[in-house]
């Protein structure tokens, strides 16, 4: 995947990014932080147990991207494609609690590893939309407390974010190198099923379609040609045939001859016991006469 920027940005020389007019850095919440404090006082209460199948956003799909916002983003996508088949989701306050506080962790996490605030935005503002909308398209999402606060509103403090999505994206293309990280996973996310203002515009699909075709150019020429082999496909072949063969005892022909000899005896007796009634039988009538 792409290389990170993890040079400190200098606060004093830093260059103004195209995306700050476009996405501001939220507010605290305080509302939010009241709410805590006074639930951080109150006595729990024993919640009650929740029927039906419950979406769990700690998914353990880490480590399987080079690039690290894919890497942290990835136990949400299969989060929001988990969400995508349930009919209900009875803890719907916890799940949403969850995946804030993971979206915290993300956020620190990216920023320890020294991508520019400006990345972190858009790489923000897409995960919260993402989620927000594969939430937003099921009927228990639209009744709950996720559609009075939603993601995009604490974190960025917008409500509906499926026109602005594009404008980033387009202002991440023009600097592609810069945010090669972003752009594959605002790809990824298109790819997944992220539509925003595209979900009921006519020839919406064709739009969708043609804007992944050209995140994929721009990713693929970023990371240079398709290798013409994944791996080496003699890595995991034996160089020898391992099949096994069956191993006879060293006493096993002494046995086979025993029973063929057992065998043989036994059906020479035979005749020899028939010829012989024969004979008799033989005798006995020229005997009688």
């Amino acid at each position: 995947m792409g290389e990170n920027n993890k040079t400190p940005i200098d606060e004093k020389n830093a260059e103004v990014s195209p995306l700050d007019p476009t996405l501001k850095k939220p507010a605290p919440d305080a509302q939010a932080t009241a709410t805590n404090a006074q639930a951080s006082t109150a006595t729990p209460e024993p919640e009650p147990a929740s029927e039906g199948y419950p979406a769990d956003p700690e998914f353990q799909l880490r480590g399987g991207f080079a690039n690290l916002m894919l890497d942290a983003a990835s136990p949400l996508f299969g989060l929001v494609i988990r969400l995508r088949t349930l009919d209900e989701l009875p803890n719907i306050k916890d799940v949403h609690q969850q995946v804030r506080n993971q979206i915290d962790n993300i956020q620190e996490e990216m920023r320890q590893h020294g991508y520019e605030p400006a990345q972190l935005l858009a790489y923000s503002y897409g995960l919260c939309l993402f989620i927000d909308e594969a939430v937003m398209e099921r009927p228990w999402g639209k009744s709950s407390c996720w559609s009075q606060e939603p993601l995009l509103s604490i974190f960025h403090d917008e409500t509906w974010g499926g026109e602005k999505i594009f404008t980033v994206i387009t202002r991440l293309m023009q600097e592609p190198t810069r945010y090669q990280d972003v752009l594959e996973f605002m790809y990824y996310a298109l790819c997944l099923g992220l539509k925003g203002k595209y979900a009921l515009a006519p020839k919406g699909e064709e739009t969708l379609n043609a804007l992944i075709h050209q995140l994929h150019g721009i990713i693929r020429e970023l990371r240079g040609p398709t290798p013409e082999e994944v791996c080496d496909p003699y890595t995991n072949v034996a160089p020898r045939n391992f099949r096994m063969n069956r191993q006879w005892p060293w006493w096993s022909p002494l046995v086979i001859s025993a029973i063929a000899m057992a065998v043989a005896y036994g059906i020479y007796s035979y005749r020899l016991h028939l010829i012989t009634t024969e004979v008799l039988e033989s005798l006995n009538g020229i005997l009688q006469q």
